[in-house]
């Protein structure tokens, strides 16, 4: 099993002042405890793989291609995903509809 020390810091591939708009929205969604500290990461349907012991993930988007972002709470994503060990999941949706 995988554990999380802390939330993670989720970086875009973008400018400094776009970099890290996901992590500022994964934030409030863990304060309000929508989400828990090692979130599944679904990307136009696919789990994106990253590393949960590194402190950020850096996700291959810019803000530009993201169309939509939403979080769903442990239960549901353990139910929809069939995963035992996530912690609810950020659902991220972009302009292609290619993983990224």
């Amino acid at each position: 099993m995988i554990g999380c020390s802390r939330p993670k810091a989720f970086v875009l591939n973008d400018t400094s002042e776009n970099k890290y708009f996901v992590s500022e929205l994964v934030n409030k969604a863990y304060k309000e405890n929508q989400i828990e500290k090692c979130p599944l990461i679904v990307i136009n349907g696919i789990p994106f793989e990253y590393n949960k012991n590194q402190d950020s993930i850096f996700l291959p988007l810019k803000k530009s291609d993201i169309i939509s972002l939403n979080f769903l709470n442990i239960n549901s994503s353990r139910i929809i995903y069939n995963e035992k060990e996530n912690d609810g999941a950020i659902i991220i949706t972009t302009k292609t509809s290619k993983h990224p």
